[in-house]
Protein backbone atom coordinates (compact mmCIF):
# COMPACT_ATOMS: atom_id res chain seq x y z
CA UNK A 1 0.00 0.00 0.00
CA UNK A 2 1.39 3.42 -0.90
CA UNK A 3 1.65 5.85 1.43
CA UNK A 4 0.65 9.53 2.17
CA UNK A 5 3.13 11.69 2.95
CA UNK A 6 2.56 14.57 4.39
CA UNK A 7 4.67 17.79 5.23
CA UNK A 8 4.16 20.79 7.49
CA UNK A 9 3.64 24.27 6.16
CA UNK A 10 6.55 26.13 7.14
CA UNK A 11 6.67 29.43 8.33
CA UNK A 12 7.88 32.41 6.95
CA UNK A 13 10.28 34.24 8.58
CA UNK A 14 10.61 38.27 7.98
CA UNK A 15 8.37 40.16 5.68
CA UNK A 16 6.54 38.35 3.00
CA UNK A 17 4.87 39.86 0.10
CA UNK A 18 0.73 39.60 -0.71
CA UNK A 19 1.04 36.64 -3.10
CA UNK A 20 3.11 34.44 -0.36
CA UNK A 21 0.24 35.28 1.74
CA UNK A 22 -2.36 34.27 0.10
CA UNK A 23 -0.52 30.83 -1.04
CA UNK A 24 0.19 30.24 2.83
CA UNK A 25 -3.67 30.59 3.19
CA UNK A 26 -4.61 28.63 0.54
CA UNK A 27 -2.72 25.61 1.48
CA UNK A 28 -4.03 26.20 5.24
CA UNK A 29 -7.27 25.99 3.83
CA UNK A 30 -6.78 23.00 1.64
CA UNK A 31 -5.53 21.20 4.47
CA UNK A 32 -8.58 21.88 6.30
CA UNK A 33 -10.53 20.32 3.88
CA UNK A 34 -8.62 17.15 3.17
CA UNK A 35 -8.66 16.69 6.42
CA UNK A 36 -11.33 13.83 7.01
CA UNK A 37 -9.69 12.29 3.99
CA UNK A 38 -6.60 11.78 5.92
CA UNK A 39 -8.89 10.27 9.13
CA UNK A 40 -10.28 7.90 6.54
CA UNK A 41 -7.29 6.24 5.02
CA UNK A 42 -5.99 6.25 8.33
CA UNK A 43 -8.34 3.75 9.09
CA UNK A 44 -8.22 1.47 6.18
CA UNK A 45 -4.40 1.34 7.44
CA UNK A 46 -3.70 -2.56 8.81
CA UNK A 47 -2.44 -2.36 12.68
CA UNK A 48 0.55 -4.30 11.18
CA UNK A 49 1.84 -1.54 8.62
CA UNK A 50 5.51 -0.26 9.23
CA UNK A 51 5.47 3.21 11.90
CA UNK A 52 2.04 4.36 11.90
CA UNK A 53 2.96 7.10 13.81
CA UNK A 54 4.32 9.26 11.27
CA UNK A 55 0.79 9.43 9.88
CA UNK A 56 -0.69 10.52 13.23
CA UNK A 57 2.54 13.31 13.43
CA UNK A 58 1.69 14.48 9.91
CA UNK A 59 -2.15 14.62 11.14
CA UNK A 60 -1.54 16.56 14.00
CA UNK A 61 0.21 19.21 12.15
CA UNK A 62 -2.27 19.31 9.59
CA UNK A 63 -4.64 20.29 12.65
CA UNK A 64 -2.33 22.43 14.62
CA UNK A 65 -1.76 24.51 11.01
CA UNK A 66 -5.68 24.71 10.76
CA UNK A 67 -6.49 26.22 14.39
CA UNK A 68 -3.52 28.70 13.85
CA UNK A 69 -5.16 30.16 10.87
CA UNK A 70 -8.62 30.04 12.59
CA UNK A 71 -7.71 31.92 15.33
CA UNK A 72 -5.67 34.51 13.25
CA UNK A 73 -8.89 35.15 11.47
CA UNK A 74 -10.49 35.58 14.89
CA UNK A 75 -7.92 38.22 15.74
CA UNK A 76 -8.09 39.72 13.07
CA UNK A 77 -12.50 40.20 12.80
CA UNK A 78 -11.80 41.27 16.56
CA UNK A 79 -9.83 44.63 15.33
CA UNK A 80 -12.37 45.73 12.97
CA UNK A 81 -15.71 44.72 15.39
CA UNK A 82 -16.70 47.65 16.96
CA UNK A 83 -18.68 45.76 19.86
CA UNK A 84 -15.40 43.43 20.34
CA UNK A 85 -13.37 46.61 20.69
CA UNK A 86 -15.48 48.14 23.02
CA UNK A 87 -15.85 45.10 25.02
CA UNK A 88 -12.08 44.76 25.21
CA UNK A 89 -11.46 48.11 26.54
CA UNK A 90 -14.16 48.16 29.28
CA UNK A 91 -12.38 44.58 30.47
CA UNK A 92 -8.45 46.43 30.37
CA UNK A 93 -10.54 49.53 31.99
CA UNK A 94 -11.77 46.78 34.69
CA UNK A 95 -8.76 45.18 34.86
CA UNK A 96 -6.67 48.48 36.41
CA UNK A 97 -9.18 49.61 38.79
CA UNK A 98 -9.78 46.25 40.29
CA UNK A 99 -6.00 45.50 39.96
CA UNK A 100 -3.63 46.19 42.71
CA UNK A 101 -0.85 47.51 40.66
CA UNK A 102 0.29 51.18 40.14
CA UNK A 103 -0.93 51.44 36.61
CA UNK A 104 1.82 53.56 34.13
CA UNK A 105 0.90 56.89 32.18
CA UNK A 106 1.34 54.94 28.96
CA UNK A 107 -0.98 52.56 29.68
CA UNK A 108 -4.10 54.88 30.79
CA UNK A 109 -3.31 57.11 27.40
CA UNK A 110 -3.21 54.06 25.33
CA UNK A 111 -6.86 53.05 26.55
CA UNK A 112 -7.94 56.54 26.39
CA UNK A 113 -6.24 56.37 22.45
CA UNK A 114 -8.62 53.16 22.01
CA UNK A 115 -11.87 55.45 23.81
CA UNK A 116 -11.32 57.94 20.92
CA UNK A 117 -11.29 55.03 18.14
CA UNK A 118 -14.64 53.65 19.19
CA UNK A 119 -16.58 56.97 19.67
CA UNK A 120 -14.71 57.77 16.23
CA UNK A 121 -16.65 54.81 15.21
CA UNK A 122 -19.36 55.44 16.74
CA UNK A 123 -20.15 59.19 15.85
CA UNK A 124 -19.42 58.21 11.95
CA UNK A 125 -21.79 54.59 12.45
CA UNK A 126 -24.50 58.00 13.77
CA UNK A 127 -24.15 60.07 10.86
CA UNK A 128 -24.31 57.20 8.67
CA UNK A 129 -27.37 55.82 9.73
CA UNK A 130 -29.10 59.74 9.30
CA UNK A 131 -28.00 59.61 5.58
CA UNK A 132 -29.18 56.27 5.24
CA UNK A 133 -32.45 57.22 6.68
CA UNK A 134 -32.52 60.36 4.74
CA UNK A 135 -31.75 59.07 0.92
CA UNK A 136 -34.56 56.06 1.18
CA UNK A 137 -37.12 57.67 -1.32
CA UNK A 138 -34.05 58.98 -3.69
CA UNK A 139 -32.85 55.26 -2.68
CA UNK A 140 -35.65 53.61 -3.82
CA UNK A 141 -36.59 56.06 -7.39
CA UNK A 142 -33.00 54.46 -8.23
CA UNK A 143 -34.24 50.88 -7.62
CA UNK A 144 -37.03 51.93 -9.69
CA UNK A 145 -34.67 53.13 -12.73
CA UNK A 146 -32.42 49.65 -12.03
CA UNK A 147 -36.00 47.35 -12.75
CA UNK A 148 -36.36 48.71 -16.28
CA UNK A 149 -33.82 47.33 -17.85
CA UNK A 150 -30.55 49.04 -17.13
CA UNK A 151 -28.76 45.40 -16.78
CA UNK A 152 -25.10 46.96 -18.75
CA UNK A 153 -24.30 49.14 -15.30
CA UNK A 154 -21.99 47.56 -12.53
CA UNK A 155 -23.75 46.38 -9.86
CA UNK A 156 -24.29 48.56 -6.91
CA UNK A 157 -21.86 47.58 -3.67
CA UNK A 158 -23.68 46.37 -0.84
CA UNK A 159 -24.57 48.92 1.82
CA UNK A 160 -22.99 48.31 5.37
CA UNK A 161 -25.76 47.08 8.08
CA UNK A 162 -25.97 49.78 10.84
CA UNK A 163 -26.24 49.38 14.53
CA UNK A 164 -28.31 52.07 15.48
CA UNK A 165 -27.81 51.48 19.44
CA UNK A 166 -24.24 51.47 19.19
CA UNK A 167 -23.85 55.09 19.76
CA UNK A 168 -26.14 55.06 22.48
CA UNK A 169 -24.13 52.23 24.23
CA UNK A 170 -20.71 53.43 23.48
CA UNK A 171 -21.91 56.65 25.01
CA UNK A 172 -22.92 55.79 28.33
CA UNK A 173 -20.27 52.83 28.75
CA UNK A 174 -17.31 54.39 27.66
CA UNK A 175 -18.60 57.73 29.29
CA UNK A 176 -19.09 55.88 32.89
CA UNK A 177 -15.78 53.68 32.45
CA UNK A 178 -13.82 57.16 31.81
CA UNK A 179 -15.29 58.76 35.21
CA UNK A 180 -14.34 55.87 37.52
CA UNK A 181 -11.06 55.52 36.11
CA UNK A 182 -10.30 58.84 36.72
CA UNK A 183 -11.70 58.64 40.54
CA UNK A 184 -9.48 55.37 40.83
CA UNK A 185 -6.80 56.72 43.83
CA UNK A 186 -3.90 54.43 41.61
CA UNK A 187 -4.72 56.70 38.28
CA UNK A 188 -2.57 60.10 38.61
CA UNK A 189 -4.16 62.20 36.10
CA UNK A 190 -1.19 63.82 34.22
CA UNK A 191 -1.55 66.70 31.39
CA UNK A 192 -1.96 63.88 28.86
CA UNK A 193 -4.90 62.27 30.81
CA UNK A 194 -6.65 65.09 31.21
CA UNK A 195 -6.21 66.28 27.90
CA UNK A 196 -8.30 62.69 26.94
CA UNK A 197 -10.17 62.72 28.88
CA UNK A 198 -11.75 65.85 28.17
CA UNK A 199 -11.42 65.39 24.76
CA UNK A 200 -13.53 62.04 24.73
CA UNK A 201 -16.50 63.49 27.15
CA UNK A 202 -16.64 66.17 25.07
CA UNK A 203 -16.83 64.08 21.82
CA UNK A 204 -19.50 62.28 23.64
CA UNK A 205 -21.63 65.63 25.10
CA UNK A 206 -20.79 64.15 28.80
CA UNK A 207 -19.86 67.07 30.82
CA UNK A 208 -21.25 66.79 34.24
CA UNK A 209 -18.57 65.45 35.86
CA UNK A 210 -15.85 68.13 34.40
CA UNK A 211 -15.73 70.30 37.73
CA UNK A 212 -14.83 66.83 39.56
CA UNK A 213 -12.16 65.96 37.38
CA UNK A 214 -10.41 69.16 37.36
CA UNK A 215 -10.41 69.45 41.16
CA UNK A 216 -9.01 66.12 41.26
CA UNK A 217 -5.97 67.16 38.41
CA UNK A 218 -5.32 69.89 41.00
CA UNK A 219 -5.58 68.61 44.59
CA UNK A 220 -5.65 64.43 43.93
CA UNK A 221 -2.67 62.78 46.32
CA UNK A 222 0.06 61.65 43.90
CA UNK A 223 0.59 57.52 43.79
CA UNK A 224 4.14 56.21 44.35
CA UNK A 225 4.66 52.31 44.37
CA UNK A 226 7.57 51.01 46.98
CA UNK A 227 7.54 47.30 46.32
CA UNK A 228 4.08 45.84 46.62
CA UNK A 229 2.37 49.04 48.69
CA UNK A 230 1.56 52.12 47.27
CA UNK A 231 1.60 55.21 49.00
CA UNK A 232 -0.06 58.59 48.48
CA UNK A 233 1.43 62.24 48.91
CA UNK A 234 -0.48 65.20 48.89
CA UNK A 235 0.13 67.47 46.33
CA UNK A 236 -0.29 71.45 46.26
CA UNK A 237 -3.30 72.36 44.87
CA UNK A 238 -2.26 76.09 43.89
CA UNK A 239 0.83 75.44 41.79
CA UNK A 240 1.35 76.37 38.55
CA UNK A 241 1.57 73.00 37.04
CA UNK A 242 -2.27 71.74 38.60
CA UNK A 243 -3.49 74.42 36.52
CA UNK A 244 -5.74 73.55 33.83
CA UNK A 245 -5.36 74.32 30.29
CA UNK A 246 -7.13 77.38 28.74
CA UNK A 247 -8.06 75.26 25.67
CA UNK A 248 -9.57 72.20 27.84
CA UNK A 249 -11.34 75.05 29.68
CA UNK A 250 -12.84 76.75 26.76
CA UNK A 251 -13.73 73.06 25.29
CA UNK A 252 -15.56 71.59 28.74
CA UNK A 253 -17.38 75.58 28.78
CA UNK A 254 -18.52 74.96 25.41
CA UNK A 255 -20.11 71.53 26.12
CA UNK A 256 -21.88 73.17 29.01
CA UNK A 257 -23.23 76.32 27.03
CA UNK A 258 -24.63 73.69 24.18
CA UNK A 259 -26.35 71.80 27.34
CA UNK A 260 -27.88 75.15 28.21
CA UNK A 261 -26.86 74.01 32.07
CA UNK A 262 -26.30 77.18 33.85
CA UNK A 263 -25.22 75.74 37.36
CA UNK A 264 -22.58 73.35 35.22
CA UNK A 265 -20.89 76.48 33.16
CA UNK A 266 -20.01 78.49 36.28
CA UNK A 267 -19.25 75.43 38.67
CA UNK A 268 -16.61 74.92 35.03
CA UNK A 269 -15.46 78.36 35.14
CA UNK A 270 -14.64 78.40 39.23
CA UNK A 271 -12.77 74.96 38.94
CA UNK A 272 -10.38 76.33 35.93
CA UNK A 273 -9.78 79.94 35.61
CA UNK A 274 -11.05 80.88 38.98
CA UNK A 275 -8.14 79.02 40.63
CA UNK A 276 -5.00 80.61 42.19
CA UNK A 277 -2.67 77.69 39.94
CA UNK A 278 -4.23 79.12 36.78
CA UNK A 279 -3.50 82.74 37.64
CA UNK A 280 -0.13 81.79 38.96
CA UNK A 281 0.42 80.08 35.59
CA UNK A 282 -0.62 82.93 33.64
CA UNK A 283 2.06 85.10 35.65
CA UNK A 284 4.09 82.94 34.90
CA UNK A 285 3.64 82.24 31.34
CA UNK A 286 2.82 85.56 30.36
CA UNK A 287 4.55 88.25 32.70
CA UNK A 288 8.12 86.82 33.31
CA UNK A 289 9.67 88.21 30.45
CA UNK A 290 8.13 91.62 31.20
CA UNK A 291 9.34 91.53 34.79
CA UNK A 292 13.06 90.04 33.98
CA UNK A 293 13.03 92.96 31.38
CA UNK A 294 12.13 95.27 33.99
CA UNK A 295 14.95 94.06 36.45
CA UNK A 296 17.21 94.07 33.92
CA UNK A 297 16.37 97.65 32.75
CA UNK A 298 18.56 99.74 35.52
CA UNK A 299 21.55 98.54 34.83
CA UNK A 300 21.16 98.28 31.35
CA UNK A 301 20.17 101.63 31.57
CA UNK A 302 23.36 102.26 33.61
CA UNK A 303 25.38 101.13 31.21
CA UNK A 304 24.19 102.96 28.10
CA UNK A 305 24.70 106.34 30.28
CA UNK A 306 28.18 105.55 30.63
CA UNK A 307 28.85 104.81 27.10
CA UNK A 308 27.19 107.71 26.01
CA UNK A 309 28.95 110.40 28.46
CA UNK A 310 32.16 109.63 26.83
CA UNK A 311 30.65 111.26 23.42
CA UNK A 312 30.68 114.89 25.47
CA UNK A 313 33.54 117.09 27.23
CA UNK A 314 31.10 119.69 28.43
CA UNK A 315 31.10 118.55 31.93
CA UNK A 316 32.24 116.24 34.44
CA UNK A 317 31.71 111.85 32.98
CA UNK A 318 30.59 110.80 36.74
CA UNK A 319 27.40 114.03 36.19
CA UNK A 320 26.91 113.38 32.63
CA UNK A 321 26.10 109.39 33.07
CA UNK A 322 24.01 110.20 35.89
CA UNK A 323 22.24 112.58 34.22
CA UNK A 324 22.27 110.06 30.80
CA UNK A 325 20.91 106.84 33.52
CA UNK A 326 18.29 109.06 34.99
CA UNK A 327 16.49 109.86 31.49
CA UNK A 328 16.92 106.48 30.17
CA UNK A 329 15.07 105.27 33.19
CA UNK A 330 12.45 107.66 33.33
CA UNK A 331 11.30 106.85 29.83
CA UNK A 332 11.63 103.18 30.32
CA UNK A 333 9.30 104.06 33.13
CA UNK A 334 6.98 105.46 31.44
CA UNK A 335 6.81 103.92 28.20
CA UNK A 336 6.23 100.44 30.14
CA UNK A 337 3.59 102.27 32.40
CA UNK A 338 1.47 103.59 29.69
CA UNK A 339 1.82 99.97 28.25
CA UNK A 340 0.28 98.45 31.06
CA UNK A 341 -2.40 100.75 31.52
CA UNK A 342 -3.60 100.20 28.00
CA UNK A 343 -3.31 96.62 28.21
CA UNK A 344 -5.39 96.35 31.38
CA UNK A 345 -8.10 99.09 30.47
CA UNK A 346 -8.63 97.33 27.08
CA UNK A 347 -12.06 96.70 26.47
CA UNK A 348 -12.85 96.10 22.51
CA UNK A 349 -13.21 91.96 22.91
CA UNK A 350 -16.06 92.88 25.63
CA UNK A 351 -19.56 92.12 24.87
CA UNK A 352 -22.04 92.21 27.63
CA UNK A 353 -19.61 91.86 30.62
CA UNK A 354 -17.68 94.43 31.74
CA UNK A 355 -15.47 95.24 34.96
CA UNK A 356 -16.66 97.55 37.77
CA UNK A 357 -15.35 100.97 38.26
CA UNK A 358 -12.57 101.27 40.66
CA UNK A 359 -11.31 97.80 39.56
CA UNK A 360 -7.64 97.55 40.14
CA UNK A 361 -5.57 96.95 37.08
CA UNK A 362 -3.53 94.20 38.09
CA UNK A 363 -6.91 92.26 39.21
CA UNK A 364 -7.97 92.97 35.45
CA UNK A 365 -5.13 91.61 33.90
CA UNK A 366 -5.30 88.12 35.96
CA UNK A 367 -9.44 87.80 35.73
CA UNK A 368 -9.46 88.61 31.87
CA UNK A 369 -10.06 85.03 31.33
CA UNK A 370 -12.83 84.37 33.86
CA UNK A 371 -14.43 87.59 32.61
CA UNK A 372 -14.48 86.11 29.10
CA UNK A 373 -16.21 83.24 29.90
CA UNK A 374 -18.63 84.94 31.92
CA UNK A 375 -18.90 87.52 29.13
CA UNK A 376 -19.71 83.70 26.89
CA UNK A 377 -22.08 82.66 29.12
CA UNK A 378 -24.21 85.76 29.23
CA UNK A 379 -24.28 85.94 25.56
CA UNK A 380 -25.50 82.32 24.88
CA UNK A 381 -28.34 83.02 27.62
CA UNK A 382 -29.42 86.23 26.41
CA UNK A 383 -30.82 87.74 23.17
CA UNK A 384 -28.86 87.27 20.02
CA UNK A 385 -30.62 90.36 18.77
CA UNK A 386 -28.32 93.83 20.01
CA UNK A 387 -31.13 95.70 20.00
CA UNK A 388 -33.29 93.48 22.37
CA UNK A 389 -30.30 93.00 24.91
CA UNK A 390 -30.81 94.31 28.26
CA UNK A 391 -34.66 93.19 27.78
CA UNK A 392 -33.96 89.50 29.19
CA UNK A 393 -35.64 88.48 32.43
CA UNK A 394 -36.29 84.96 34.32
CA UNK A 395 -34.83 83.68 37.26
CA UNK A 396 -31.75 82.28 35.80
CA UNK A 397 -30.86 85.74 34.14
CA UNK A 398 -31.29 87.80 37.41
CA UNK A 399 -29.27 85.34 39.37
CA UNK A 400 -26.66 85.62 36.56
CA UNK A 401 -26.80 89.30 37.25
CA UNK A 402 -26.26 89.15 40.66
CA UNK A 403 -23.10 86.37 40.44
CA UNK A 404 -21.53 88.84 37.99
CA UNK A 405 -21.77 91.87 40.74
CA UNK A 406 -20.49 89.48 43.45
CA UNK A 407 -17.24 89.16 41.04
CA UNK A 408 -16.88 92.76 40.42
CA UNK A 409 -18.55 92.87 36.99
CA UNK A 410 -21.66 94.08 35.27
CA UNK A 411 -24.18 92.67 33.32
CA UNK A 412 -25.18 95.65 30.34
CA UNK A 413 -23.61 98.61 31.18
CA UNK A 414 -25.65 101.01 29.90
CA UNK A 415 -23.27 103.33 28.96
CA UNK A 416 -21.39 100.73 26.27
CA UNK A 417 -24.87 99.06 24.87
CA UNK A 418 -26.34 99.73 21.03
CA UNK A 419 -27.63 103.03 20.92
CA UNK A 420 -26.53 104.42 24.24
CA UNK A 421 -23.51 106.02 23.64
Amino acid sequence: MKRIALRAPKKAHGSVCQFCQFSSASRQLALQLQAPLFARKLSKIPKAAHKPKAYLANFSLCNSSIYRYASSTAVAQSKDDPDLMLRDVLRDSHAIITGTALPSEETVVELLERCKNIVKIALLDNEGSTEVADNNATSSLLDLEDENGNANKSPAKPKRTLNKNFRQRTTIAISSMLDELVRDPKVFISPNILHGYTVIQSQLKKADHFPEVFSLYASKPAPQASGSTITYHPVNPKSPKNAIPQELADMALDIAIEQQNLPLALAIVDKTFCTPAFRRAKVLRKASLPLMGLVGAPPAAYIAATYASTFQNTMNPTTSTWIAFSAILAYITFTSSVGLVAIATANDQMRRVVWLPGMPLRERWLREEERAAMDKIAVAWGFKDPWMQGEEEGEEWESLREILGMRGMILDKTDLMEGME
